[in-house]
């Protein structure tokens, strides 16, 4: 996998992505859990509604 660009993000990825202070909910339940989305964020995920 390595640096293919088209390779599914894993979780160091979602690491660096919320050192940055961006959003990685869209990565719930693809590559990381939702305790891991806490642990990285230190926020709860919320499953998105369809209304929003």
């Amino acid at each position: 996998m390595g640096n293919n660009p088209f390779s599914a993000p894993s979780i160091e990825d979602a690491k660096l992505y919320a050192s940055w202070e961006l959003d990685i909910s869209y990565m719930v339940n693809w590559c990381i859990t939702p305790e891991q989305y806490k642990e990285l964020t230190g926020k709860d995920y919320q499953v998105p509604t369809e209304n929003e």
